[in-house]
């Protein structure tokens, strides 16, 4: 129990921040950190991405929600 806790504190602290350095983001997405992945898409009124995190919808044989497989 104590390493899944250990694992999950450690994936959200390397969590990607996809839009850091993008100037396509809107700024106050550019430092938004998700556990799963990050989906952004172009407001055209605004002229750049709003992006939004992902869920975590899978669950492994126990049961307990896993990360989905990464974008390739």
């Amino acid at each position: 129990m104590r390493g899944a806790l250990v694992a999950v504190l450690a994936a959200v602290s390397f969590a990607c921040a996809h839009g850091k350095d993008d100037k396509t983001v809107c700024p106050e997405y550019r430092g938004q950190r998700c556990l799963a992945g990050q989906q952004c898409v172009m407001d055209k009124d605004r002229g750049c991405q709003v992006c939004r995190c992902e869920g975590v919808v899978q669950t492994g044989p126990d049961g307990n929600p896993t990360l989905p497989e990464p974008q390739k």
